[in-house]
């Protein structure tokens, strides 16, 4: 008599189990964020730049290596394939002296759950180029001295239900830079923000 008991035991403990689990536990979600941060510099002698002043460009000078990071305030959940977008545009001089718009996007490939760094806050690694048109010189060429802008692009797909936000950036953010709004549906998430930047002379 004890076997059946035993086994109508173990099998409540297991119905038990299954029921516990809440729905949460199969819902996909993307990150929520705070903004971004900076370095310049290149390994290992980055400078790491300070918070800024909300609103305002952050400066860059020509030839600078910048490293842009998205900061996340809540990791996602049950996340699989994950591109991460930067693209960076400015204005400079072709060999004729002619003023040229660049736009230049890298592309980040990772696995959000499936890779021990693939959660990890996404940096974009870009590059000023000696030819850049400081910010301050743009109206000698006919262009507006507004900041260029450095954009990021986050692509997620779910492994479970999606949840679907109801509002954009939820994080409060004042001390960081730019603004990343995350977007979601039922099956597949993701964020879009930038941050503006100016291009001092030498």
């Amino acid at each position: 008599m004890q076997k059946p008991i035993f086994t109508l035991y173990v099998s409540l403990l297991v119905l038990v189990s299954l029921l516990s689990c809440s729905e949460a536990d199969t819902e996909s979600y993307c990150p929520t964020w705070h903004g971004f941060t900076y370095k310049t510099g290149s390994y290992p002698n980055y400078v790491q730049h300070p918070s800024y002043i909300q609103g305002s460009p952050i400066t860059l000078s020509l030839n600078d290596s910048v490293h842009v990071t998205a900061r996340q305030d809540k990791h996602g959940q049950l996340i699989n394939a994950t591109d991460y977008l930067w693209t960076i545009t400015y204005d400079t001089l072709d060999t004729r002296n002619q003023i040229v718009h660049v736009r230049k996007t890298i592309k980040y490939h990772t696995n959000y759950d499936g890779y021990v760094d693939g959660a990890d806050d996404p940096t974009g690694h870009m590059f000023i180029p000696g030819n850049a048109v400081p910010t301050a010189d743009k109206t000698k060429y006919d262009r507006k001295s507004d900041p260029d802008t450095i954009t990021f692009v986050a692509r997620y797909m779910y492994s479970g239900q999606g949840i679907i936000y109801e509002t954009g950036n939820i994080v409060e953010n004042t001390s960081y830079n730019g603004r990343i709004v995350p977007q979601s549906n039922s099956i597949d998430g993701g964020a879009t923000g930038n941050v503006l930047f100016t291009i001092s002379k030498n």
